[in-house]
């Protein structure tokens, strides 16, 4: 079991954003199998937001503006667990429960999750080569008093890694697979532009 208090900052267009964060967490381990949980609190003054204006002098962009709230508190549980299904394929997951206020009125702050989750699904078919298939469960996000929580909704990612040498991998995959464009579904909700599908390659030489 292990504890830990830090303290970040971070500086915006106003005063500075000072974090202090505390963690507690505990890790099993057993034979194939694999878990973890952690409790985690960060207590932030002048967290730097990003706000979204309700107009923009450039068009066809999005005006943002940064303010400063000047008490947060970012609190909640962090649940991990694996298994090694057979020698080539393994199963990860996470789950992320976070509550996250504005001290000043005692609101949840927008834009973030309460639940989030993820699976990730392993095949090493040979010492080289390996894949896995993500699959990113994002949870409602509150957004004011008086409008409505954007739906929840789901992501899929491939990637593969293949050593070329011991000294040399090679990285690919696509991030969000069906292109999957919540601004289409409904642009009054998700107002902000989606990335859509994602595709990357890298090489990692070490010496």
């Amino acid at each position: 079991m292990a504890s830990k208090v830090g303290t970040s900052a971070l500086r915006a267009l106003g005063p500075p954003e000072t974090n202090r964060s505390y963690e507690l967490g505990a890790d099993y381990e057993q034979g194939r199998w694999s878990a973890s949980a952690m409790l985690f609190r960060n207590d932030v003054r002048n967290l730097v937001e990003t706000v979204r204006q309700p107009s923009c002098d450039v068009r066809g962009r999005v005006c943002l503006e940064y303010e400063n709230l000047s008490r947060a508190r970012l609190q909640g549980l962090e649940l991990t667990a694996g298994v090694n299904i057979s020698r080539k394929w393994r199963l990860d997951t996470n789950y992320t429960y976070l509550d996250a206020r504005d001290l000043t009125n005692d609101e949840r702050l927008a834009d973030r999750s309460r639940y989030r989750a993820n699976a990730t699904l392993g095949w090493t078919p040979t010492e080289q080569l390996g894949t896995r298939v993500r699959v990113e469960y994002i949870g409602e996000q509150y957004r004011s008093a008086i409008l409505e929580e954007r739906p929840a909704y789901t992501l899929l990612h491939w990637y593969v890694d293949y050593e070329v040498h011991r000294n040399l991998s090679l990285h690919a995959g696509i991030e969000n697979l069906t292109d999957k464009r919540l601004a289409n579904d409904d642009a009054s909700i998700y107002g902000r532009a989606d990335e859509g599908r994602r595709y990357f390659i890298g090489l990692t030489a070490s010496f």
